[in-house]
């Protein structure tokens, strides 16, 4: 328990602090951090900013001995559908061309509001959901013949 509390303090002055202090001062278009105890998403109002950010990161972490992990780590478009693209980023087929990325077991994705409007959605990644209800399946296999009060 001790350990995810250390990571918060220890990320608040890395990156929290850093970011507040140094990034948002220095961006052209909006920016914002969210953060939960190590996971973190950088929202970029504007690519280029995005881009500069993400190429100072590993260096602002490798200075406090902390590494980012490769896979997780990367730069997703998250426009609106009915937004055109600029300069090709997420056009169909490309490998940016996602409209929706994974943070904390949740799919954040785009949908429509009850008004007909863009909004930004989070709903179970598949991968959790399948995960839990497998679990439930093998408890329910492994208790299906014990007593009802046992169950």
């Amino acid at each position: 328990m001790l350990s995810p509390l250390l990571a918060n303090i220890y990320l608040h002055e890395v990156l929290d602090v850093w970011f507040h202090e140094q990034v948002l001062p220095r961006l052209r278009g909006r920016a914002k951090l969210v953060r939960y105890a190590d996971d973190a998403v950088l929202l970029f109002q504007r690519e280029k900013d995005a881009r500069r950010v993400m190429a100072v990161l590993p260096k602002r972490f490798g200075r406090y001995g902390l590494t980012l992990h490769p896979e997780k780590t990367r730069i997703v478009p998250f426009l609106r559908p009915d937004r055109p693209e600029r300069r090709g980023l997420g056009a169909p087929g490309s490998p940016l061309g996602r409209r929706s990325f994974d943070f904390l077991g949740f799919t954040i994705h785009w949908a429509r509001s009850l008004a007909g409007k863009w909004v930004v959605r989070a709903r179970t990644a598949k991968d959790r959901f399948r995960r839990a209800v497998q679990s439930i399946s093998q408890w329910c296999q492994r208790h299906r013949h014990d007593p009802m009060r046992v169950q």
